[in-house]
This record gives structure tokens, sequence and C-alpha cells, in this order.
């Protein structure tokens, strides 16, 4: 799979498309930031974290607001089995009533899983993620608490030209390509912040374990070094 491309897209579809018009007052909320501190360890490498500002403008009560977010992301990646994990600690907030966060607002895993599908490929003729599917959920202990983890298999469409992913055998699958993934999706609420991780591996790659203890070692808040 063409790692760098899959991860520049997922990496920018969570916050990019977000954006609104910066105001000069209005509110502003920061996130704490979540980490994986083991996921070194494990041999992935790490990217983040990052601090990322956008903003959305509100109608409260027939006054529109400019609220400003500052979210945290972090990727980490595996360069033995093509894995990886992206993970984002964003501000739960709301203002009379109304959610103030978009990235927030993307709790329900269908609904993530549909906002990848647009980023990845959707309109998208040089590729993306295709055909997402909901095929189970499994239950991890993240942040102390029994936490319910869905499952979806998809499709990572790289468009022409790109060379399919070569298994540890040594066998070539994803003709044209086309590689089938496994993708987890986690969100959760954890003191005043969402946690929103998503990870992902070739299906003909046997890394689940391995995402399942990254998801399950996350720390939040952390201090940064």
């Amino acid at each position: 799979m063409n790692r760098r491309r899959v991860l520049t897209v997922l990496g920018t579809v969570g916050v990019g498309g977000l954006a609104g018009c910066l105001g000069e007052d209005g509110f502003e909320y920061v996130a704490e930031p979540a980490v994986i501190p083991s996921a070194a360890d494990r041999g992935y490498e790490v990217e983040g974290p990052e601090q990322l500002e956008f903003n959305e403008t509100l109608e409260i009560a027939g006054v529109s607001q400019d609220v400003h977010i500052r979210t945290w992301s972090s990727t980490y990646v595996s360069d033995d089995d093509e894995a990886s994990v992206f993970l984002f600690s964003t501000p739960d907030v709301s203002i009379a009533g109304v959610s103030a966060n978009p990235l927030a607002r993307l709790s329900g895993a269908d609904l993530i899983a549909r906002v990848l599908n647009e980023g990845l490929g959707g309109a998208d003729s040089d590729g993306g993620i295709q055909d997402v599917e909901a095929e189970d959920e499994l239950e991890l202990t993240v942040l102390g608490e029994s936490r319910t983890v869905q499952l979806f298999s998809a499709v990572v469409d790289l468009g022409e030209g790109e060379m399919p992913t070569e298994t540890h055998d040594g066998d070539v699958e994803g003709a044209d390509g086309e590689i089938p993934i496994t993708l987890y999706v986690l969100s959760v609420s954890h003191e005043d912040d969402v946690i929103l991780a998503v990870g992902l591996h070739p299906e003909m790659i046997e890394a689940g374990d391995d995402i399942q203890a990254l998801l399950e070692a996350i720390e939040h808040p952390a201090e940064l070094p």
C-alpha cells in the first residue's frame, strides 16, 4: 500500500474540511493531548502530537458566535505491517445545548467511516477508501473503562500506477491498486475532551492484536515531552 499517501489524506480528513472563518471574538476551547507512549517500543513511527486549530460559526439565539477549537492529533505507523493508528483529542463542549465542535459530533462510528470514505475516495478519481461496511465490534479497556470499538471492512483504491501490497510470504495481493483493509473506530468522552482513534491495516496482514494493544495504551491527559 502507498502508506504515505493514505496517511496524508486520512490525517487531514478529520479537520481540514471543517474549518470556518476565524473571528477576533468568540469562544475558544483547547483539548488536553492524548498519546500512546508504548507505540515507539512496538516499532511504530510517531508523528505528533501536534496542535490543530479550526473554527466554527454557530447561530445561538439568532446571534452568530465564532468558536475556535484547538485539537491534538498524532499518527502512529508501522513499517513492518503497514498498520496505522490516527489519534485525536478534541474539546467536548456545548453552547446553549449546541455542540460547538464539529469533530466531536463525529462520535458515531458510521459517520466517522463515511467521512473517511469521502476524504480518501468518493469523488477523488485518484483513489480512496471505498465499500465501507460495518462488520463487528469488540470491547477494550481504554482509559480505565470498558469501551466499544467498532470494526469495518473497506477497500483502499490507490489508483492507477500504484504498486499492490506484497504479503510476508511474498504473494502479491490487491491487483490494480485495490487493497482490502480493516478499520477500528473508537470514540469516547474522557474528562472534558472527546478521544477519537482510527486504526487500520491491510486485511491480509495480521495486525489486529497490535492495534488493539495500542488503543488500550492511550493516555489522556498526557504531558508533552
